[in-house]
Order: C-alpha cells, then structure tokens, then sequence
C-alpha cells in the first residue's frame, strides 16, 4: 500500500454548542497539536518474579490538543467567532461548567473522536504589526468514543 504525506491543515474540530448540541466548527486555526499519550500513567510492577526484568502496567490513559491561531470577530457586531468563544467560556468554567465536548478528525477519516474536555486559556494578544494571537489548552476527560462522520 503506497502512503502519502498529509497537511496539517486538514484536520477538523468542532465544539459542542448548546442543549442539542450544534457542532460548530472553531474558526482562526493556524496550528493543531493532537498528543494521544499526554496524561497517561504508568506504574512499575517489578517484583522478585520478574526475575531481574523491568516490568509496568498502565493504570491511566490520556489526550489533549493544543489549538492557537488568530482572534477572529465578526466584522459587524465586534462578537468572537462562536467557536473560539465557546473555547473561552469553557476555559472559565469551575465544577460541572468546566467540561465540554468537542470532536475532530482528519478530512479524510470516516470517523470522528469525541473527547468531553477541561480547557485553560493560552497566551492572547500579539505585537504592533501581528494579527491577534488566541489559543486554548483541551485535555480529555474520560474515554474517547468514535461515530461516523457524515
């Protein structure tokens, strides 16, 4: 099978907006960093019967996506990109409106990962002549899922 090389640009994310949800997609993105491994735990399980052999066991899975591109408002009324707000507010949630839910897939994939997150605010703003910077930290809580994506 002949593989081929794939842009980054290609990859989808949507954030869960409202009761029903509608999936929105978030506008401005320059950069998404997908990290499968982040926050697993792994634990030693040596003992005298590993007969000198280094042994472990994962006892914790993770993920998370690093998102940064440029703030994005409507050219009209001034409001932020619904996406990237819907980022925003969830990273200044506390308790039970401290966890969202978004999805994402390459363009190409029949299949979406729906991943219920915490979120924390990246660095805002930009210099004289930059286009303002916006980005959010997303970390997984609890176990992915797939659907099939339309």
């Amino acid at each position: 099978m002949a593989t081929k090389k794939i842009e980054a640009r290609g990859y989808i994310l949507q954030v869960a907006v409202g009761g029903g949800p509608t999936w929105t997609p978030v506008a401005g993105l320059k950069t998404l960093t997908y990290n499968p491994g982040d926050k697993d735990s792994h634990t030693e399980s040596t003992d005298f019967d590993s007969n000198g052999q280094y042994e472990e066991v994962v006892l914790q899975r993770g993920g998370s996506l690093k998102l940064e591109g440029t703030r994005r408002v409507d050219a009209a009324t001034g409001i932020a990109d619904p996406g990237q707000a819907a980022l925003d507010a969830l990273a200044q949630g506390l308790a039970d409106n401290s966890v969202g839910q978004i999805r994402f897939r390459y363009r190409t994939e029949v299949q979406w990962r729906n991943w219920y997150v915490t979120a924390k605010a990246a660095e805002q703003g930009g210099g004289t002549n930059d286009l303002g910077k916006w980005g959010v930290e997303l970390t997984r809580t609890g176990a992915e899922t797939l659907t099939a994506a339309p």
